[in-house]
This record gives C-alpha cells, structure tokens and sequence, in this order.
C-alpha cells in the first residue's frame, strides 16, 4: 500500500516591496490602490482554494522571531499596516483568514564561499563577452516584459504569466549559463551556483520538509518566482511531497 504524501504548492511571486532591493532587476509596483488590493483579494480567494495547513514565506529563518511578532500582531488587530509585499499582502492575509496561529519562514541568504553575483558578471565580460551580452540582455527583456504585465495586467492575471513553465525556464537558463563563467580552473559561476543559488533553494526545501507533521499537510509556499523552477524539482524528485500545480488555482 503505498504511503500517503504531503501536498506542496509554490506560489511565485514578483517581488512587491523593499525586500526585492537585493535583486539585481528591480520592479516598480504600486499595490495600495483600491484597485490592486482588490485583484490582491482576488488572488487570495483563489489560493485559499487550496486549503493549506501551512503558510511558509520568504523569511529568513534565523529573524523567525520577527516575523512571528508581526504576525501575531497582524491576527490580534494590533499592526497599523501591513507591509507593501507578498509576504504581507498575501501570505499574512491567507494564513489569518484560515485560522492559521502561526506563519513559517523557510528562507537561507548568506554569502558562502566569498563569491558575489557580481564577480560571476564581471568574470563572464571579461573571458566571454559574447555570453555576458547575451545573459544581460536576457535579463533586461525579461525584466522589462515582467514590468509591462504589472502595468497592464491585474495581478492574478501577472501571477499566472509568471509562474508559466515557459518564463521559469527562461530564468533557470540565464541561472545555467552563469555556470560558464570560468577561466583555467577556476569555476567561478559554478561556485556561486552550487555554493549559494542551489544551497540556498536545497536548504529552503529541507525547511519546508521540517514543516510537516503528518501525510496530509497541505503547504503552501510563498516565493520569488526565480526560486520556483528548483523548488518544484527539488520536491519532485525528493519523493516526499505531492507537488500542485499553481495554474489549477490562479
């Protein structure tokens, strides 16, 4: 008989507010409007579909006590605002209004290894500036068709673009040929993939393992969508979780 798994389901996100500062493409989102707090309800209403047990955000693990404060506040009517982010607007928000007494940080984001984003860029353009035209250049379209959508789309509608198998392939690519920059032996792209990008999102999957108690957990996680792609693998082939499918949902 085989065993029963925990359902997982991974909401991408873009990056909402002051949280997305370490990114290196930066998006503009105004979400205070009646209106863009209305397609947040909107999207809201359609994630609570899924019924999760748990909510786990983009939080580091080693502030949980901050996060806990803030919630707590938030279900005891004692926060004057929530913060202009997905963790706010949309995690905070579907945890209280499923009862839910507590919401889970999963998140790692150390340096490790002494190898910046930014020395992988500076060794592609100076070893291979054909590729490095070519990854800034991807970054730049994508980032700019990501800010056409929050423009023009409402943000059910943005979400749905963004967590496309299609348009997470793209950023993993860009993530892969970083991985070319190198020169002699020395692996610097590499070394930032395996040292910090896959440890990050590996560590971010044993979190949210830890989360379940029991075969009928129902977690939901709430991320940057660059996260996604490995996250979704990274529980696929564990064996251990049911993966959902965000677009049966949005």
């Amino acid at each position: 008989m085989a065993c029963l798994k925990p359902d997982v389901l991974v909401l991408g996100t873009y990056h909402m507010g002051d949280r997305g500062e370490r990114d290196l493409y930066q998006l503009k989102s105004n979400i205070n409007s009646d209106k863009k707090q209305e397609e947040i309800l909107e999207v809201i209403e359609c994630i609570k579909a899924y019924k999760p047990t748990k909510v786990a955000v983009e939080f580091e693990t080693v502030r949980a006590d901050i996060l806990e404060e803030q919630y707590k506040k938030y279900i005891n009517n004692e926060l004057e605002d929530l913060e202009p982010d997905e963790i706010h607007q949309f995690g905070f928000r579907i945890a209280e209004e499923l009862g839910h007494k507590e919401i889970y940080p999963v998140d790692w984001n150390r340096p490790v290894g002494g190898v910046p984003m930014g020395f992988v860029y500076e060794l592609l353009k100076e070893t291979d500036e054909e590729l490095y035209n070519q990854i800034i250049e991807e970054g730049e379209k994508n980032n700019k068709l990501e800010q056409e959508l929050i423009n023009t789309k409402s943000i059910r509608e943005v979400l749905v673009a963004i967590n496309h198998l299609d348009n997470l392939k793209k950023q993993q690519e860009i993530h892969m040929k970083l991985a070319l920059a190198s020169v002699n032996d020395y692996y610097l792209g590499i070394d930032w993939l395996a040292n910090y990008w896959y440890r990050r999102n590996l560590i971010i999957f044993n979190n949210v393992k830890q989360l379940v108690d029991h075969s009928n957990e129902r977690i939901l996680v709430i991320y940057g969508a660059g996260h996604k792609y490995l996250l979704d693998q990274f529980f696929e082939d564990s064996g251990k979780f049911n993966v959902q499918s965000i677009t049966d949902y949005l």
